[in-house]
């Protein structure tokens, strides 16, 4: 665990078709009818996970379905009930006791949970896995990689995390006349688990409607380099001491951050936004958990010296889930885990592509595809990198 002390201008994405079943649907909140992000929906074997608009797409082998998020009701089901029902499936808050929130306890209980982190996480797997990056310019798309990849941690191997890329699509429309050339992030960043120094932070539980977790907030107490704070919160298994998701914000002041020269260019940058948000699901043979979902949301403000000085905000967010429990099998690693995710280059299956339902393309992104086909042929002006 250890805690950083700069930010760098680094941008720190199971299929088969053997499977027989197959849904989509959208889960909203049943008394404000908002979409629900970040539900699992799973079995013993698969995995998937709801979108910000609520809309997932699952495909199994098995007719069970288990819909599970933090602070609602379980909801058990299988493929043939949803079949017969509406497209909305509504998920109720669960009904709780609020208990005392004890301070003097707080401190106490975080001890126990960082002491067992570790001991609590599933050292040895395979998962398989899609990941989603998309890179924009003032909120304008121009960069969409999706990637299908295979995940294998081992921890008594030296190099203890590789990686094999099964599928790749990916397409960027950069103007020539703006073009920067930007480090994306790498695996290693992707799957690193940051947390903070234990008595470098101030905890404090906060009400969760659910008694068999505790949320704890926590607020760094001494500033970073760049003069930040780190924030964000743990919420905890209270059996077991397991975080089953965690919350990490490094930057509190972006105002506070200086500006850092591109090298061979007038133009200056930094970082006002990194965001990581992950969740843990226990595997059910081990008892062990593993991350199951990862989101990173990065922006970076750009001082741009043309005709007049002007700010250029690029966003770039990574929206890993897996897709099937963990395995034992082995991969082929066929990617190193420090390499620039982007530049990685794998032939593009349009079987696939067309084929698989569980990373559906959202209207933005499919109005930035066909922006991308209308604008191919003007190579004066754009620089198109893509593998389809």
């Amino acid at each position: 665990m250890k805690y950083l002390t700069a930010l760098q201008f680094l941008f720190i994405c199971s299929f088969s078709y053997a499977q027989n079943f197959q849904i989509s649907k959208v889960i909203v909140d049943k008394d404000t009818k908002a979409p629900l992000e970040n539900v699992i929906i799973s079995n013993e074997n698969d995995n998937s996970i709801t979108n910000a608009e609520g809309r997932f797409v699952f495909v199994s082998q098995q007719n069970e379905i288990n819909l599970n998020l933090l602070g609602y009701n379980k909801i058990k089901t299988s493929f043939d009930k949803l079949h017969k029902e509406k497209d909305t499936i509504f998920m109720e808050i669960k009904a709780f006791e609020l208990r005392e929130v004890v301070i003097s306890n707080t401190e106490a209980f975080m001890k126990k949970v960082y002491d067992k982190f570790q001991d609590n996480l599933l050292q040895n797997y395979t998962l398989n896995f899609f990941l989603r990056n998309v890179f924009k310019k003032d909120q304008v798309n121009i960069l969409l990689q999706d990637i299908y990849a295979r995940k294998n941690k081992n921890s008594s191997q030296k190099n203890n995390l590789t990686i094999e890329i099964l599928n790749m699509r990916k397409t960027s429309l950069f103007e020539k006349k703006d073009k920067v050339n930007f480090q994306f992030p790498d695996f290693d960043g992707l799957f690193h688990i940051i947390v903070p120094q234990i008595d470098k932070c101030n905890f404090l539980e906060t009400p969760f409607n659910d008694n068999d977790f505790k949320k704890i907030a926590f607020k760094t107490n001494e500033k970073v380099q760049t003069g930040q704070i780190w924030t964000g919160y743990f919420i905890i298994n209270r059996k077991d001491y397991a975080v089953v998701e965690y919350s990490l914000t490094l930057i509190d002041d972006p105002e506070k951050i200086p500006y850092k020269k591109l090298l061979f260019s007038k133009e200056e940058y930094r970082t006002t936004k990194w965001t990581k948000f992950t969740q843990f699901t226990k595997d059910a043979k081990s008892n062990k958990y593993y991350p199951s979902n990862i989101k990173i949301d990065n922006q970076v403000e750009m001082l741009v010296y043309k005709q007049s000085k002007k700010n250029v905000y690029y966003d770039f967010t990574m929206d890993f889930f897996a897709t099937n429990s963990p395995t034992d099998e082995k991969i082929n690693s066929n990617f190193l885990i420090h390499n620039d995710i982007f530049r990685a280059k794998f032939p593009y299956s349009k079987d696939f592509w067309n084929n698989q339902n569980q990373l559906p393309l959202t209207k933005e992104l499919e109005t930035f595809l066909n922006s991308v086909s209308e604008k191919k042929d003007k190579t004066k002006e754009f620089e198109i990198i893509s593998n389809f």
